[in-house]
Parts: C-alpha cells; sequence; structure tokens
C-alpha cells in the first residue's frame, strides 16, 4: 500500500511540474517570419513560410501562409479570387499551401502569426 500512494504521489508531483512548464513553451519566442511563392510542376501557384529568430521580431508561436489566387472561370473567362490558408505551424516549421491545379494565378502570399 505504501508503495503505491508514494508512486501516485511521485506521478501527481511530474504531472504539476510538466504543466508548470508548458505555458513557458507556448509563449514564444521572438522570430521574423516570410511568405514565399513559386510554381509547381503543373503551373499552379504554391506558398510556404518560413519563421527564422530574430531579436527585434515579433513573439511567434505558431505561423501560416495566407495564398491568394486568381482563378479564370465560363467561357467569358471572368475572374474570382479567393484565398487559400496554409496550416499552423510551430517557428522551426514550415507551413505550406497550394492553389487549385488548373486556370489559377497568383494575386499575392502573406504570413498570419499567433
Amino acid at each position: 500500500m505504501k508503495i503505491k500512494s508514494l508512486s501516485l504521489l511521485t506521478v501527481a508531483v511530474f504531472g504539476v511540474m510538466a504543466l508548470g512548464a508548458a505555458p513557458s513553451q507556448a509563449a514564444g519566442g521572438t522570430y521574423s517570419c516570410k511568405g514565399y511563392a513559386e510554381m509547381s510542376k503543373t503551373g499552379s501557384p504554391t506558398a510556404y513560410s518560413t519563421c527564422k529568430a530574430d531579436g527585434n521580431g515579433r513573439r511567434v508561436a505558431q505561423h501560416r501562409v495566407v495564398l491568394k489566387c486568381d482563378q479564370v472561370q465560363g467561357a467569358r473567362e471572368s475572374v474570382v479570387t479567393y484565398t487559400r490558408y496554409g496550416n499552423w505551424a510551430g517557428p522551426n516549421e514550415r507551413s505550406n499551401v497550394a492553389c487549385a491545379k488548373t486556370k489559377n494565378f497568383l494575386r499575392g502570399v502573406s504570413v498570419e502569426t499567433k
């Protein structure tokens, strides 16, 4: 009985210590984030964003790339603009997104952070 209660107490203490460590990691460091656009092999626009450590940057916990695409539709070739969002990624990871595969053109690229 004493050994079981001691092990449960140890698990509880380590659990509290782990919860105390989580907010400091979630606060994020200071980073400078940039978005880049490329053409895929099929000819549609793709984009990615990365963040690098920077003492003068902003606090970043996560970032994602935002890609604005123009799509040509119909026989009269009307242009429709739409926005695609990349996955939320950590500062040392890469966020990726692509426009649809046919009749799409690049309108703009930006980066969102939180």
